[in-house]
């Protein structure tokens, strides 16, 4: 049988995850989404060792599956399990081969994010914002961005991550980039959701670009591009309107 179980935003596993994965031979990702939290804890929580698997092993489920044919196996996925597609693959490759598979749901961004006080109902599609390298400097996230605008449709915007190289996308970077084309009005900067240390700042690219990269402090980091506000999110939003003294 293979479970694929949620970690939640800050690596903590419900009630169930953890009795099922108290039951199975235990393998983690953690490239599709940052987990601050360390594996020796969540192994603790657990009480059983956790393998590591990188974005080829991942992306080569054979050995995985094959194991899952003979006893039960557990991937355990930062944030909920199917919101990165890679694992709804697994679980069709699972099914291919007649596997059991259950899956055990936690928080995600796409949850949380209403701590924003933003109306989930009114999001549009997610962009991502992907690191500009030489040669290679796609633009199709502010069409996505564009495209919910017109329709009255929040856009959530996910910031690159290089687990590899752990390098992660900071609100400063991904603000560069939308300022390089053309984009001039408010957004949030949403850093840590979920996490104690959380913060999350509202305002005018130019206002939110002057605080510098420093103020932003660790990841994961997300932005927020919102389009026409109800009064209540508007209400909302002012704690965390951000403004720029002198």
């Amino acid at each position: 049988m293979l479970y694929l179980i949620g970690l939640g935003l800050n690596g903590d596993l419900t009630r169930e995850g953890i009795a099922a994965a108290q039951r199975c031979s235990l393998y983690c990702e953690k490239y599709t989404s940052l987990l601050r939290r360390s594996l020796r804890d969540i192994e603790k929580a657990v009480q059983k060792p956790i393998t590591l698997l990188s974005r080829e092993d991942i992306e080569e489920t054979e050995t995985l599956l094959e194991e899952a044919m003979t006893s039960d196996v557990a991937l355990l996925v930062v944030g909920d399990p199917l919101v990165a597609t890679t694992h709804s693959e697994i679980i069709i490759e699972a099914r291919k081969r007649n596997i059991v598979t259950r899956i055990i749901h936690n928080s995600s961004v796409y949850s949380a994010i209403g701590e924003t006080g933003l109306q989930i109902y009114k999001f549009g599609k997610t962009a991502t914002i992907p690191f500009p390298q030489e040669g290679f400097a796609p633009t199709s996230f502010y069409e996505i961005i564009e495209k919910n605008r017109s329709i009255g449709a929040h856009t959530l915007v996910l910031l690159d991550i290089q687990e590899d190289q752990k390098r992660y996308m900071n609100p400063s970077e991904a603000m560069k980039v939308l300022d390089h084309l053309g984009f001039t009005d408010d957004l949030l900067c949403v850093s840590r959701l979920g996490y104690e240390d959380q913060n999350i700042a509202y305002g005018n690219i130019s206002t939110l670009l002057s605080l510098g990269e420093d103020c932003w402090g660790s990841p994961p980091h997300c932005l927020v591009i919102p389009s026409s506000l109800h009064f209540k999110e508007e209400e909302f939003l002012e704690a965390f309107a951000v403004e720029v003294s002198g």
